[in-house]
């Protein structure tokens, strides 16, 4: 009993020592991912608009944004592999933003398809550098101030409660918004050309606000992973808590059927998100208008955000009934998207908008709580493999899609598309 009390001690005065820090750690984190997803979101929804000025065709344009994902596919993995390994996350997360931000600048430099696609196919590469870094020092980090908590125990370490998750995600969401309605006013003030410097600028900032960050020592976890094991081991939890850690021990695998079915919403959606911005300019909405409607997916995703991330912690909503919610939801979007296109109505768009947020709230929250928690010692890699699975989606959306365009509106493709997140649907049931 003795050496019980002193465990318990000795976990007690390393995580009150380290509170301070922790805290300094996690909120420069939080800030930095901020203007990060600021600057990354006012690129996705305006980089096309800023390229159909340049004269290049629709088609072209998904074409040209195809690289990013092709980047992000082939290194998101790699460098979560190398993140994992190493424990060096905020090295990646640096890194990423420094040269990310010298990167958007060259968009200025030179006026040529296969430019534009060298640019985005090294700005992928750049997010598959510190996307599954951020997202797995900010779980190291909620790890770390689980330890001195009352908190169950998955797979040898504290559980990353969904409430907390969502933090990071609806940092996220929020920077989206910011980014979007900045963004979208900057360009109907100071014209499309103004959206460079802005996202160089944003860049910049979120870099400098990463400076502060600090990696969370793998030696301290693994001393901290002894302590937890000792004190399941003594009886310091009960047998029904130790049972229930042993079993989800044994199955702590990340099932490929998550993947599967989340390709398949994406595939459906991301090709269409991509080019909302042209639909509803070509629907007679103005730039700033444009913005609003575009930045009420990311508002919207915040509240689901918090709202599930509460919700998700309790024992009768799961994962998969999470991403269930999302998929259905994800349909219903492209079904009021394709009632917009038709008639121009305003109110579907707005409608399909907040469906949306609602949709990735429930699949990102769904998603991150089942990866976090039940890979623990691989969380860069395996969310290195989900950003691989998005952009596969991502690549594979606009290709399809880009070709059926050459032929077809949109507006004749909106319902054919609208049926695809329902495999996913499907598939998830067997999660």
């Amino acid at each position: 009993m003795k050496n019980h009390s002193k465990n318990l001690k000795t976990l007690k005065i390393q995580s009150e020592s380290h509170s301070q820090s922790s805290a300094r750690n996690k909120y420069s984190l939080i800030i930095s991912i901020f203007f990060a997803s600021i600057a990354g979101y006012s690129y996705f929804a305006f980089l096309p608009y800023f390229l159909r000025s340049e004269g290049y065709s629709d088609g072209e344009v998904i074409f040209m944004m195809t690289f990013m994902g092709i980047g992000m596919a082939l290194f998101s993995w790699f460098f979560g592999k190398i993140s994992d390994r190493t424990g060096h996350r905020r090295l990646f997360f640096i890194l990423g933003l420094f040269f990310q931000a010298i990167l958007i600048s060259f968009f200025y430099f030179y006026t040529n398809i296969i430019y534009y696609c060298i640019l985005n196919f090294f700005r992928g590469f750049l997010l598959g550098m510190r996307m599954p870094a951020a997202s797995a020092l900010f779980a190291e980090i909620v790890e770390k101030k689980n330890l001195k908590m009352e908190t169950k125990v998955i797979n040898g370490a504290p559980e990353v409660s969904g409430t907390q998750l969502s933090l990071l995600s609806t940092t996220k969401s929020t920077g989206w918004t910011v980014g979007v309605l900045f963004s979208s006013s900057i360009i109907s003030v100071f014209g499309v050309d103004a959206l460079i410097p802005f996202l160089v600028i944003i860049t910049t900032i979120s870099l400098i606000c990463a400076l502060p960050i600090k990696d969370v020592k793998k030696e301290e976890n693994v001393n901290n992973e002894f302590v937890i094991e000792d004190i399941v081991g003594k009886g310091l939890l009960d047998d029904k808590t130790k049972k229930a850690n042993s079993l989800i021990k044994k199955r702590a695998k990340i099932k490929s059927l998550l993947f599967i079915s989340v390709f398949f919403r994406q595939f459906g959606l991301i090709a269409i998100l991509q080019i909302l911005t042209l639909l509803l300019t070509d629907a007679g909405l103005p730039i700033a208008l444009a913005g609003v409607i575009i930045a009420l997916n990311p508002l919207f995703q915040v509240v689901a955000m918090i709202v599930n991330g509460r919700f998700i912690d309790n024992p009768r909503i799961s994962e998969r009934l999470m991403l269930g919610i999302g998929f259905i939801l994800s349909t219903i979007t492209l079904f009021l998207y394709t009632g917009g296109s038709a008639t121009g109505s305003i109110a579907l768009f707005v409608l399909g908008q907040v469906c949306l947020g609602f949709s990735w709230g429930c699949v990102y929250t769904g998603a991150l709580k089942y990866i976090v928690n039940r890979a623990p010692q691989d969380r860069a890699f395996y969310m290195g493999i989900w950003i691989t699975n998005l952009q596969v989606a991502k690549i594979s959306s606009y290709i399809v899609f880009g070709s059926l365009w050459f032929i077809f509106t949109p507006v004749m493709v909106l319902p054919f598309a609208a049926f695809i997140p329902l495999v996913g649907l499907v598939i998830v049931f067997w999660l």
